[in-house]
């Protein structure tokens, strides 16, 4: 018996886009060469401007640890560390990305909104607290930006492509203190998990896409002739 054309003629799952910025702290920022920091936050601005007047979920990720680095092994191999001298001299001497100071809050000028997401973390990969919501909304396409290339940004990535969304990178809305790393990153390694564009491209090609979207969209919508 067949199914009836209807059923047979499932509609196509609706595109929805996020933007997920990664470790916009001043504690990262302050690493960059000034030209370089402004360039960055200059063109992350606009980024999540367009994001937001096009209605796209915005995300801010990054690691954040508490007070004394709770939690954090002292044999962890970036910032076990920090811990180790924190455990010396104490919050007031040691607190970069601590939760409470001021090097660990989002750059002002990127100041997320009330219905944005806040996905901190203590561990190099992120987990439910910046998936969940991208699952609850039913989120199909990501851009990530932001800090450090070499380490939350492809860390994002990399967990977005084993959830199996469609992952971008504008590649001058990437930094990260070692430029010789952010090169690799963005030459080698990302390109195996999602697209990595050029901005200009990526605005282009991204409206493109928005405006294809919204078309099957649309013909979906509509019912069968005859």
């Amino acid at each position: 018996m067949e199914a009836p054309v209807a059923a047979a003629r499932e509609a196509p799952a609706r595109e929805r886009y996020a933007l997920v910025v990664c470790d916009v702290v001043p504690d990262l920022l302050q690493a960059l060469p000034e030209a370089e920091r402004q360039s960055l936050l200059e063109n992350l601005r606009e980024l999540v401007g367009a994001a937001r007047q096009a209605g796209w979920l915005v995300a801010f990720s990054g690691l954040r640890f508490a007070s004394g680095y709770a939690g954090l092994p002292h044999r962890h191999r970036p910032f076990g560390s920090l811990a180790r001298l924190n455990s010396r001299q104490g919050d007031s001497a040691v607190h970069w990305l601590m939760e409470g100071y001021e090097g660990s809050e989002i750059e002002p000028s990127l100041a997320p909104e009330t219905h944005d997401v806040m996905a901190w973390r203590q561990r190099l990969r992120p987990g439910g607290e910046l998936l969940e919501p991208l699952r609850q909304r039913g989120i199909s396409k990501v851009a990530v930006a932001g800090l450090k290339a070499g380490q939350s940004v492809l860390s994002v990535v990399q967990a977005l492509a084993d959830e199996g969304l469609l992952v971008y990178v504008p590649r001058e809305c990437v930094a990260d203190d070692d430029a010789g790393r952010r090169a690799a990153v963005l030459e080698h390694l990302l390109p195996q998990f999602g697209d990595v564009l050029g901005f200009e491209e990526f605005k282009r090609s991204i409206a493109e896409e928005m405006m294809m979207d919204a078309f099957v969209e649309t013909r979906s919508m509509q019912p069968p002739a005859g």
